[in-house]
This record gives structure tokens, C-alpha cells and sequence, in this order.
């Protein structure tokens, strides 16, 4: 396994004259990876930042989420569907630029947007189409979609792995897997280590992501008991690191409910969060 660290920490929006610095901590630390936001990306920034990964040995993930107001999978307007087919072939291209291979995100539905009732049958359909769509065209590109499951006051699509995995097995995508985000499944799953060990092989990709949001290992979101069930169904992909700190993601303060700061600083949260995580799987 190896461990990756999301710049949402310090940024959504990474820009390589303001943000060079963070990857050179990351690779300081010991991390394994990097994950960019991608959304926003401009193409020198991209351009810029793979040759630094490259030239520190870094690999590159990219992550990013449908604002509904933009992009929506399951909206009964076709206008936000086709929209987020689109988003995804442009990010897709983000990803292979970045010189990196998984795009992952919450690609079911627009962040924090309710309908009011459960997910019906057509909704189901809804973003079986589009998400097939998209992913076939991402596919094109040589880059795999990691599709993540929310917990149910961010997402009414799908809220477990179960049900996450379902989804994938009839999308029928060979290039399309699951992320798993610990502080959604600390919400949502009455055995947090076993639903990840029953999600496999269709896991493939992880978020490292305490209760509160901040440092790993300081709550209780991210049991030790997940580090030996992955180990135990051979996972070998990357634990990133997805924590926040104060508004450096103001696009998604509102939805996520980002009120307060962590005690820790983000470098803390992230040398910290490196060591638990590296302890953990060492202890396995």
C-alpha cells in the first residue's frame, strides 16, 4: 500500500507559482503521491507540476466534485447530465496531463444537493447513462474512475459501499472502481473495516479521512482494524490523506460544513497523519 496526500489541506484550486512548495513537503515527508484538486487547474500549472512530481519520484491522483449548479448526474434536467459528462472528459484530460491514471470524486450527483425523497428508479438510470458515458470516455484516455460514496447529509444517491459497489457492478466498466473515504464510512457503515474488506476488488482507491476532518489518527474514523482487512484482501492501491484546514476550500465550505479550524496545523496534520498512517500498516 502506499500513502498519498490531498492538497485539499492547503488549496482547491492548486496553482504552481503559489504551490510549489507544498510538493516539496510532501515529498520531505515521505509520502508516496500527490492528489490534485483538478477542477480549476490551469494547463501551465499542470504542466509544471508533473515535471516537479516527476523530478522528486512522486506519483499524481487527481480528485474532484460536481457543483450542482453546474453538474448533476441524477438532476431531472438533462442540460446538468450532459454537463457532467463533459466535466469528466475535461478532467479526465487534466489527469493524464498530470501524468496520472485514477480521477477520483463523488461523480453521482451533484455535492450536497437533496431531492427530498430516496433515489428512485429513474434517478438509478439517470447516472447508470451518464456516468457510463463519461467513464467510457475516460477510459479512452487511459485514466480510471474512482467513484465515492458520501454519507447521507452530503449525498442521497448512494451512502455505503454496498450499495456504491452495486452501482459499479452495473455500470460494467472495467476501468471504473470505488474510493473509500473512512469519515463518510465512520457514518454510514456498521463495521467500517469489514465493508471495506467485502468492497474489494471493485476498491480501488482510498481516503484517509478522520471524524472530524482533521489529523488521521486523531479520532476515531480510521480503525486500526482497516489497515489488516486491506491487507488481508491484498489491497495494494494508495491511502491519501483527505483533511481540511480553516478556509483554504472555500468552494466547499457550505456543503461540507467546514465551521471550525483543527487544533493541528495543515503541515502537522500532515507530517502526523504520514506517521499514522506508515505505523499502521506497518504494524499489519
Amino acid at each position: 500500500m502506499k500513502i498519498g496526500m490531498n492538497l485539499f489541506l492547503w488549496t482547491d484550486v492548486p496553482e504552481y507559482a503559489k504551490h510549489e512548495n507544498l510538493i516539496d513537503l510532501i515529498g520531505k515527508i515521505g509520502f508516496n503521491g500527490v492528489e490534485f484538486p483538478v477542477e480549476s487547474m490551469s494547463v501551465d500549472s499542470i504542466a509544471k507540476f508533473a515535471i516537479k512530481c516527476d523530478r522528486l519520484g512522486l506519483d499524481r491522483t487527481a480528485v474532484a466534485v460536481f457543483q450542482p449548479s453546474k453538474y448533476d448526474p441524477v438532476s431531472p434536467n438533462k442540460t446538468l447530465r450532459q454537463a457532467a459528462v463533459r466535466a469528466i472528459d475535461e478532467w479526465s484530460a487534466k489527469t493524464a496531463d498530470l501524468g496520472a491514471d485514477l480521477l477520483s470524486g463523488p461523480f453521482f450527483q451533484g455535492l450536497g444537493r437533496f431531492s427530498g425523497s430516496p433515489v428512485n428508479a429513474e434517478e438509478w438510470k439517470w447516472v447508470l447513462d451518464t456516468l457510463h458515458e463519461a467513464c467510457a470516455a475516460a477510459d479512452k484516455r487511459g485514466v480510471r474512475i474512482a467513484l465515492e460514496p458520501l454519507n447521507r447529509f452530503e449525498m442521497y444517491f448512494v451512502n455505503t459501499l454496498a450499495d456504491a459497489k452495486r452501482f459499479v457492478k452495473e455500470l460494467g466498466l472495467f476501468n471504473v472502481g470505488l474510493l473509500g473515504d473512512t469519515m463518510h464510512s465512520n457514518i454510514e457503515e456498521l463495521d467500517l473495516a469489514q465493508s471495506y474488506y467485502e468492497a474489494l476488488p471493485e476498491l480501488i482507491h482510498v481516503h484517509i479521512s478522520e471524524s472530524t476532518r482533521g489529523t488521521p489518527g486523531s479520532g476515531h474514523g480510521v480503525p486500526q482494524a482497516l489497515f489488516r482487512k486491506l491487507k488481508d484482501g491484498g489491497y495494494d492501491g494508495y491511502l491519501t490523506i483527505e483533511a481540511f484546514s480553516g478556509g483554504t476550500t472555500p468552494s466547499m465550505i457550505p456543503a461540507l460544513c467546514l465551521w471550525r479550524n483543527p487544533a493541528d496545523s495543515a503541515e502537522e496534520i500532515a507530517r502526523k497523519g504520514y506517521q499514522f498512517i506508515f505505523n499502521s500498516i506497518k504494524a499489519v
